[in-house]
């Protein structure tokens, strides 16, 4: 099942990037779009089945993009996430007959996941009617028209050898390409996807080379099966990158229909393993002061919105998809401050502003996740030097 992310706040897609547990949901998420045109540029290579899309969008907003999407793919189902609760723009969707729709400022994870299983049933529900209705169709097709699907087979058959570098004849033997990775290439694809998401490109084309390799060996898997791997692979390294490239060197997504246009083998590995190099070789200039003081400043949007809880180093570092030592070095660089000393003063911030409020501090405490209340105490008195009951009597 595929699933489509449409938003243009950085925090809004990793969370939910992060948040929703894909895989076991049964789906997959294919792309990401910031902007309307990028979206629909998207959607269209991708058809996705589920999407999920804000309504302000820069270029061409969610309901107009909706409104295309819809022209090329009638049975996509779309969850519109928004801040708006003006009824013109919930009458405009309830038109666009979209599936649902969800407030940001009360969204909820599980009530998000409850939305997409519910979507995904009536989906898998669509295609077993549409799959019925197509045996029907073909209880009936007459002698010449099987004639003529054998010979389209053949001929899809020697494409399919060709792509591996062998005579483009019809297989001899009968035997099927596989719908799925043999399972030596499956372990090679998830040690290429961690390379990617942990930014270590010379790594990722190394093993994108030993992937290659083991891709020739018997049982092969279907073409259109390594296609999907390779674009997966892009996304990945599009998506890692994101953050900290802040669009200075934006995804060349015709590479995705050059990908799936390749003949061969080494076509395929060679367009995606020329775009890591180049992705290498950007990310190299992203030492100047400016795009460090962007990265931090993302990071510490996030510590603020996540002050209810314990903020780690490794949670950052996994969510930014920056290597854990780097962070530590980066932030403090920028910050004069160590992570952990602008976690703890941000969180005696947000303490001091409770207090003002006529809070509890028992209620603070808890507010910051916080076991007792003694911990808190601890935690305050080491950052202001005071207690918090002394610093409220100030």
């Amino acid at each position: 099942m595929k699933v489509m992310i449409v938003e243009d706040e950085i925090l809004v897609r990793l969370g939910l990037r992060k948040a929703i547990p894909w895989s076991s949901l049964g789906m997959e998420l294919v792309c990401e779009a910031q902007d309307g045109d990028e979206a629909y540029e998207l959607f269209k290579r991708h058809l996705p089945d589920i999407v999920l899309v804000d309504i302000e969008l820069p270029k061409m907003d969610g309901l107009q993009f909706i409104r295309f999407a819809k022209g090329r793919r009638a049975d996509s189902r779309f969850v519109v996430l928004t801040c708006h609760q003006d009824m013109k723009y919930m009458r405009e969707a309830i038109q666009l007959q979209v599936n649902d729709f969800i407030l940001k400022s009360t969204l909820d994870m599980d009530e998000l996941c409850a939305i997409l299983r519910s979507l995904s049933l009536d989906v898998a529900r669509d295609r077993e009617a549409a799959e019925k209705a197509g045996l029907a169709g073909q209880a009936v097709a007459t002698g010449q028209a099987e004639l003529a699907s054998a010979a389209a087979s053949n001929s899809s058959d020697s494409a399919e050898r060709a792509f591996y570098g062998e005579p483009g004849t019809p297989n001899p033997t009968g035997e099927a390409f596989l719908e799925a990775l043999p399972e030596e290439a499956h372990k090679l694809r998830k040690r290429l996807s961690e390379s990617l998401e942990s930014l270590r490109f010379a790594a990722a084309r190394q093993q994108l080379g030993e992937l290659t390799a083991e891709l020739r060996r018997q049982p092969r898997a279907h073409p259109h099966v390594v296609k999907n791997m390779m674009t997966e692979f892009l996304f990945r390294s599009w998506s890692a990158c994101e953050e900290l490239l802040a669009g200075r060197q934006a995804a060349d997504h015709r590479l995705v229909d050059r990908i799936y246009a390749a003949a061969r083998l080494e076509e395929a590995a060679d367009l995606l393993a020329r775009e890591l190099e180049r992705l290498e070789g950007s990310l190299a200039l992203t030492n100047s002061a400016e795009d460090k003081e962007k990265v931090v400043a993302l990071i510490k949007q996030y510590i603020k919105t996540h002050l209810d809880r314990e903020v780690t180093l490794q949670e950052i570092a996994g969510a930014f998809y920056i290597n854990s030592s780097y962070l530590s070095r980066l932030f403090k660089e920028v910050s004069r401050v160590s992570f952990t000393e602008f976690v703890l003063y941000e969180k005696t911030e947000l303490a001091i502003v409770m207090m003002k409020n006529g809070k509890s501090l028992t209620e603070i405490s808890e507010r910051l996740g916080y076991l007792n209340l003694s911990s808190f105490t601890r935690m305050f008195k080491k950052v202001r030097g005071v207690s918090p009951s002394k610093y409220s009597e100030r």
